[in-house]
C-alpha cells in the first residue's frame, strides 16, 4: 500500500484531466488531488492551493507537475526546498502518474528513480516514424 499523497499540479485543467485518465486506467485513487494554475492567478494564491493539497499531516507527498520552470513547478519546488517530507518532480506524463499511484511502500530515493525511469520509458517515437524521419 502507498504510504505517501500524490498532488498532481500545473496549468489550467491538465491536473484533473490527467487524473481523472489515470483513474480511467487503473480506477479510483485515494489520496490523489490536483491543483490547477488558473488564468490570472497570481503564484501567491495558487501556493495557498498548493499547500492546502498538500495537508499538513506530517505524511510524505510527491508533486507531479507538468512543467519544468513554470508557476506550478517553481511554487512546488518552494515548498519542497522548505519541507523535507516534499518531493516535486516536472514533467509527468500518463506513464509517471499510472506508475506513482500504483507504487506501493515508501516516497524514498529508489521509488523516485523507478517513476522518473517509467516516466522517461513512455516516452517513444514509433519504429514507422522514425524510418520515414531518418531516410
Amino acid at each position: 500500500m502507498r504510504s505517501f499523497r500524490i498532488v498532481i499540479a500545473g496549468h489550467g485543467s491538465f491536473p484533473e484531466s490527467l487524473r481523472a485518465t489515470t483513474e480511467m486506467i487503473v480506477g479510483p485513487v485515494a489520496d490523489l488531488v490536483t491543483v490547477g494554475l488558473a488564468a490570472g492567478q497570481t503564484p501567491d494564491h495558487f501556493a495557498e492551493d498548493l499547500r492546502a493539497a498538500i495537508g499538513h499531516d506530517g505524511r510524505h507527498v510527491l508533486v507531479l507537475c507538468d512543467l519544468l520552470g513554470g508557476t506550478p513547478f517553481n511554487v512546488a519546488s518552494a515548498i519542497a526546498r522548505r519541507s523535507p517530507r516534499v518531493v516535486c518532480v516536472a514533467g509527468v506524463n500518463l506513464v509517471m502518474a499510472v506508475e506513482a499511484v500504483l507504487t506501493d511502500g515508501d516516497l524514498d530515493e529508489a521509488a523516485v528513480e523507478r517513476l522518473l525511469e517509467a516516466g522517461r520509458s513512455g516516452v517513444a517515437e514509433s519504429e514507422r516514424h522514425r524510418a520515414r524521419r531518418v531516410s
